[in-house]
């Protein structure tokens, strides 16, 4: 019962029903007892009515002196004897063993008295005060009993009513007792569990730990936790394709970045054939030097489209930022138009702690995103600075970064396109959302900057203006010690 929180509830109702129970019971005890004084009390009450029509027929028998009145007040001497001895036992818990033998006296002297006033041989004179005067007495003493009967029934109401308030207040007080130890039982893991799916949503936690033992709750925390592993999976999935869609928009650029260093090696050889034996040695070392030159070239630009194609875990180091940028635009250059620009603002000594990787792919992806709308002559800036920043940056800003303090390396990427509608502007960043057509795209591209950037700590932010372009401003953390940049300067990256 203690690991589950069925148990604990059912137990919380249990322990409710079993106050009732109690309280129902001693309720049930105190009205047993409380209708036995009535019933003492009538008793008290039938005896003095009685008394009282005794003391009438004897007044109407004095009156009239007619023998009905005689008989029926021995009729009510008899019945008045009757009660007292068939319930001797409940008048004690009236009056005293003292009391009652002084009333059975009276009540025999009474009778005798009563039957000597009417023998004709006595004087009715001399019998009736004496009979007055007892009858007085047994008058007293029964309304004595009756009166200490009721006062003994008013105090029990009146104790009653007192217990009556005292145990409702104590059951009241218990059911807020079980019910707060139940809420913090219960309620404690839910809200605890809460916060910790919170925490999830805002990145702070990978999973879900158990706030308690119970069975219920232990089912829900593997069910959650075995769907974040599978989130986690197909998210891994998707960001994959992505990067695949990435890789085959790559390679015609890597075709152009290819075709000119093959090209000089081809010129080069040809130069060679052409002039075996005829030229000098220092020639033939330039135009080798020229073959192995382009050779190395070609190599990296292999080995760069490799490195970015290779699965591997996420591990930031020192990159340096132009040098990876300008790769980037050297491999999607394909895509651009020839007359459109590409400038670099990007100081040569600017690193930035990331996964070059990664990184590399979110500029992949905000670059062709700049180039979808961008027309024959458009313009695209690529820039980067180190700034001090205490807020988050302008526009739409997506993830936990953009609360930090401190110095970043804010990197904007920006067009002179149509820009962005304000309608869409809020959504551009939710997975699957694209404005293409259908076939031409999935909607994830944005969304993996994003998770990309989140990843790495940073935040996100775009501006536009429809008819202005759009600009989109990553912010990263700058941990490692960058130089300060002494200028930035401006290259094309493709005209």
């Amino acid at each position: 019962m203690r690991h589950s929180l069925r148990g604990k509830i059912t137990f919380g109702y249990y322990a409710v029903a079993a106050i009732i129970l109690v309280a129902s019971l001693f309720f049930v005890g105190e009205l047993r007892t409380l209708e036995a004084r009535v019933v003492l009390g009538q008793r008290a009450t039938d005896l003095y009515d009685t008394v009282l029509e005794i003391r009438r027929f004897e007044r109407n028998y004095f009156l009239h002196h007619q023998t009905a009145d005689l008989e029926e007040n021995l009729v009510y001497i008899k019945l008045a004897r009757s009660m007292l001895s068939a319930n001797r036992t409940d008048f004690l818990a009236i009056a005293t063993q003292a009391r009652l033998d002084e009333l059975h006296t009276l009540l025999d002297d009474y009778h005798r008295q009563m039957m000597a006033f009417a023998t004709a041989g006595q004087s009715p004179l001399e019998q009736e005060p004496r009979v007055r005067s007892l009858g007085q007495e047994l008058v007293a003493i029964a309304e004595d009993m009756a009166g200490s009967e009721r006062r003994q029934i008013q105090t029990t109401l009146a104790s009653f009513r007192t217990l009556l308030l005292g145990v409702i207040l104590a059951m009241a007080l218990l059911i807020v007792v079980i019910g707060r130890a139940l809420s913090q039982r219960v309620v404690r893991p839910l809200k605890e569990m809460e916060a910790s799916v919170a925490a999830i949503s805002a990145n702070r936690r990978e999973s879900l730990s158990a706030p308690s033992n119970d069975r219920e709750i232990i089912s829900i925390i593997a069910a959650f936790n075995h769907m974040l592993k599978e989130l986690d999976v197909r998210q891994k999935s998707l960001m994959r394709s992505e990067r695949l869609a990435s890789l085959g928009t790559m390679l015609s650029g890597v075709a152009h970045e290819l075709n000119n260093p093959l090209s000089n090696i081809s010129t080069s050889c040809q130069i060679l054939q052409e002039e075996a034996g005829e030229c000098d040695a220092a020639t033939q070392r330039m135009y080798l030097d020229q073959i192995d030159q382009q050779t190395e070239r070609a190599r990296h630009i292999v080995r760069s489209l490799l490195d970015f194609s290779r699965e591997r875990a996420f591990r930031k180091e020192p990159v340096p930022l132009r040098q990876l940028v300008a790769q980037t635009v050297g491999f999607v250059r394909g895509e651009v138009s020839a007359k459109s620009v590409v400038r670099l603002a990007i100081p040569e000594e600017m690193t930035v702690q990331a996964d070059a990787q990664r990184l590399q792919q979110v500029f992949v992806n905000l670059i062709r995103n700049a180039m979808e709308g961008l027309g024959p002559e458009g313009r695209i800036l690529i820039s980067a600075r180190i700034l001090h920043v205490s807020e988050p940056p302008e526009g739409t800003a997506l993830g936990e970064g953009c609360e930090r303090d401190g110095e970043v390396v804010e990197i904007c990427v920006a067009d002179d396109g149509p820009g962005i509608a304000p309608d869409i502007l809020p959504r551009i960043f939710d997975p699957f959302f694209t404005t293409r057509d259908v076939g031409h795209g999935m909607g994830l591209g944005l969304f993996v900057v994003y998770e990309i950037v989140d990843e790495h700590g940073g935040c996100i932010a775009v501006r536009s203006t429809p008819g202005e372009g759009a600009t989109f401003c990553i912010r990263l953390p700058r941990e490692a010690a960058d130089e300060r940049p002494a200028g930035a300067r401006e290259d094309k990256g493709g005209q």
